[in-house]
C-alpha cells in the first residue's frame, strides 16, 4: 500500500466518524418526520414503514444496521413525494459545506472581477472527484494554490485551492474519488467547469449540501 493510499485511507476513515456521530443525533428526528409524512398515507406501505420505524426508535441507533431496514421504504416516501423526488446526477459534489463565492460578476475590495467557478467552504478535508475522467494536469501557481485539472468528455474540470494532491497525472479517476486534501485551518475550494473555450456555473450540474 503506497502513501498516497493511505493518506486517502487515513481522510476516509476520520470523516466516517464524524459522520457517524452527527447521523447518530439526526436519524432520530429524520425517521419521526417520516412516520408524520407516512401517516398522511393510508396504505400498507405506510403501515409498515410507522411498524418498523416504532421498532426501531425503541432501540440504539446503529446507522449501518438501519441503513439496509429502511433503504427500500424511503425510497418509496421519497417517490411518493413530488419535491423529495429527483433523478441521480451525472456529477456528485467535491465537498460537503456551503458556497459563499458564486459564478459569475463579483466584487472585492472595491474591484469587481468575474468568478470562473465557485469557492466552497467545506465542512471536510477531502475534495472527491465531481465526474469520472483522466487527470490531465496536477500543479501549482499563486492564484490557485495547488490545483488538479481532470478532463471529463468535453469538459475540463480544475480543483484549486487544494493543501494535498493525491493524484497524478495520467490517473483514470470515478466520480466520487478522492483527489486531494484541503487544509484544516482553511477547508476552502475553488472548482471551475469548463467546455468549448468557456467556462461552466458548477452549481447548475451538483447539489451543495451544508
Amino acid at each position: 500500500m503506497n502513501k498516497l493510499t493511505k493518506r486517502k485511507i487515513g481522510i476516509k476513515r476520520k470523516e466516517m466518524f464524524n459522520k457517524k456521530l452527527a447521523i447518530q443525533v439526526g436519524f432520530s428526528i429524520i425517521l419521526v418526520a417520516l412516520v408524520i409524512l407516512t401517516k398522511q398515507m393510508d396504505s400498507s406501505f405506510s403501515k409498515q414503514f410507522i411498524s418498523v420505524t416504532e421498532e426501531k426508535l425503541s432501540e440504539n441507533i446503529d446507522p449501518s444496521t438501519i441503513t439496509g431496514a429502511f433503504k427500500n421504504v424511503v425510497i418509496g416516501v421519497r417517490d411518493k413525494i413530488p419535491f423529495l423526488s429527483k433523478k441521480d446526477n451525472e456529477y456528485t459534489a467535491p465537498v460537503d459545506g456551503k458556497i459563499y463565492k458564486e459564478y459569475g460578476l463579483s466584487e472585492e475590495d472595491n474591484t469587481s472581477y468575474y468568478n470562473h467557478g465557485v469557492d466552497i467552504i467545506s465542512n471536510t478535508q477531502a475534495v472527491k472527484s465531481i465526474s469520472e475522467g483522466t487527470v490531465v494536469l496536477v500543479g501549482n501557481n499563486e492564484k490557485l494554490s495547488n490545483y488538479v485539472v481532470v478532463q471529463e468528455r468535453d469538459k475540463k474540470i480544475i480543483y484549486g485551492k487544494i493543501n494535498e494532491t493525491l493524484v497524478s497525472k495520467g490517473d483514470q479517476i470515478s466520480k466520487g474519488d478522492i483527489i486531494g486534501a484541503l487544509s484544516e485551518d482553511n477547508k476552502i475550494l475553488h472548482l471551475e467547469v469548463w467546455e468549448n473555450g468557456e467556462s461552466l456555473n458548477p452549481s447548475k450540474l451538483f447539489e451543495i449540501s451544508d
